[in-house]
């Protein structure tokens, strides 16, 4: 029932960069676990909370709020987390990607967001780039299909007037299909192969040179004026981004470097480094000689060299009825069960499952024994586990408490009843194990129909109906 475990970190040599290869999304499945329904006030929206699950990445859960607007049938991220982004020619608008789609953000005043273009993240096609034209308020998209192998373009026009003054919002954009000019951005540095182990200016050179130890980066200066002499900046580092302002003055230099991942600010005047912080920069783009944007570890950012500005572009607040939410994962689970037979343990915590908690059981081997632990969880504290426990051990249960360390496993094997009803409707969220976990959520109305209200996510092959 547990899905393979594959090798991913393969590393490739390449003359000058070492770069991590590469795998099709075909070769692994990803899958969403849904929880935590919440209504909007007015019963015009429906939260909800969205795991996904990569099995590329067991170790790494991605965990978001998605919004369904019954009105308008749209699905909105309200957290996304940029992955690129690209500024508009006049600097008054920026475009950036997530794994749910594309998004708008007005640079002008206080920063304003909203979702433009949807997309589902276990999708068979992504952003392959995207970016404004000179025409005011119209972008493009190219969008590559692994199914078919092919990019398809497409042109939109923002709707200025329709445009949605909200924090949080969906924006308005109209499918167009000539643009009489052409593509302009500001432009994004970003780690692209050997093109960012070296900077050639008319009177400096910045260079990433290959130490003795393989793997290993000196970062030097030198001068054109004094094309003998060199200064080492950095030592025993390895290259991930430079980045130079509009008048060669200072430039942003993005490292790993010892234990961890580390920025510097260089001063051309000075020749010498600043460390700005111990994180990655993976891409910059200068509004002028002193502000930025950037994508870090954290998210995006605006920025002066100096970082009195730091102005945190994806940091937008969440509608007050979503507050209950909660995106951290847990730390401990019970185990209060063990049963050889999988349909007497798949019973137990099917009784469980009626009586409120989330159990689930989980497959066991040793020299004594086989069989499938009754697991119920997950909890944030042991304190928590512990009253659980206890409220379980008078109903018959012996327990110990266990600290949840695989949680792909967890969200892979956890099948919940949950419903949240409101006036006259009631969301469902219902869950299929078919090898994967499945879930979709289901809307029922007065009138007891029921329609799907967001249909599951995944890219689990060979699956059958539902």
């Amino acid at each position: 029932m547990i899905p393979r475990t594959l090798n991913l970190f393969c590393f490739l040599l390449i003359p000058g960069i070492i770069t991590t290869m590469t795998f099709s999304q075909e070769q692994f499945v990803q899958f969403t676990y849904y929880d935590q329904l919440t209504w909007s006030e007015d019963g015009n929206q429906l939260a909800f909370r969205c795991v996904l699950l990569d099995e590329s990445q067991p170790e790494k859960l991605i965990s978001n709020i998605l919004i369904k607007d019954l009105m308008r049938e749209q699905l909105l991220c309200i957290n996304p987390q940029p992955e690129r982004f690209i500024i508009s020619k006049d600097k008054k608008n920026l475009l950036f990607s997530s794994i749910y789609g594309l998004y708008l953000v007005k640079l002008e005043g206080e920063p304003r967001a909203a979702q433009i273009y949807s997309r589902n993240p276990t999708a068979d096609w992504y952003f392959q780039d995207f970016g404004f034209f000179e025409e005011k308020n119209k972008f493009y998209i190219l969008r590559f299909d692994k199914t078919k192998m092919e990019i398809v373009k497409e042109n939109y026009q923002i709707i200025p007037s329709k445009f949605n003054d909200h924090l949080i919002s969906w924006g308005n954009i109209e499918k167009i299909e000539n643009v009489r000019s052409a593509p302009f951005n500001l432009h994004l540095d970003e780690m692209k192969g050997d093109r960012t182990t070296e900077i050639r200016m008319k009177n400096n050179v910045i260079k990433f040179v290959p130490a003795y130890k393989p793997g290993d980066y000196q970062l030097i200066y030198r001068s054109k004026q004094q094309p003998i002499s060199q200064k080492i900046l950095l030592d025993q580092c390895r290259p991930r981004l430079l980045s130079v302002n509009p008048d060669t003055s200072e430039m942003l230099i993005s490292v790993f470097e010892g234990e961890g991942l580390k920025t510097y600010r260089f001063l051309f005047s000075k020749k010498e480094l600043i460390l700005i912080e111990n994180k990655r920069y993976f891409s910059v783009s200068w509004l002028d000689n002193s502000r930025y944007l950037c994508i870090t570890e954290e998210g995006m950012f605006l920025r002066n060299i100096e970082r009195t500005i730091n102005k945190k572009l994806d940091n937008w607040q969440r509608p007050e009825w979503c507050h209950q939410i909660d995106l951290t994962f847990p730390n401990y689970e019970l185990q209060v069960g063990f049963e050889p037979e999988e349909r007497l343990a798949e019973q137990i915590a099917s009784q469980l499952l009626k009586s409120g908690y989330l159990a689930r059981i989980k497959y066991y081997k040793d020299q004594a024994r086989e069989g499938y632990r009754i697991r119920v969880g997950g909890f944030k504290t042991r304190r928590q586990a512990q009253l659980i426990g206890e409220e379980l051990k008078k109903k018959g249960f012996n327990f110990w408490i266990d600290q949840l360390t695989d949680l792909y496993d967890y969200f892979n094997s956890i099948k919940s009843v949950e419903r949240k009803s409101l006036n006259d409707k009631t969301a469902l969220i219902q869950y299929k194990f078919d090898n994967y976990l499945r879930s979709r959520i289901i809307l029922m109305e007065s009138n007891k129909k029921k329609r799907i209200l967001v249909n599951e996510m995944n890219n689990i092959p060979g699956q059958s109906s539902w």
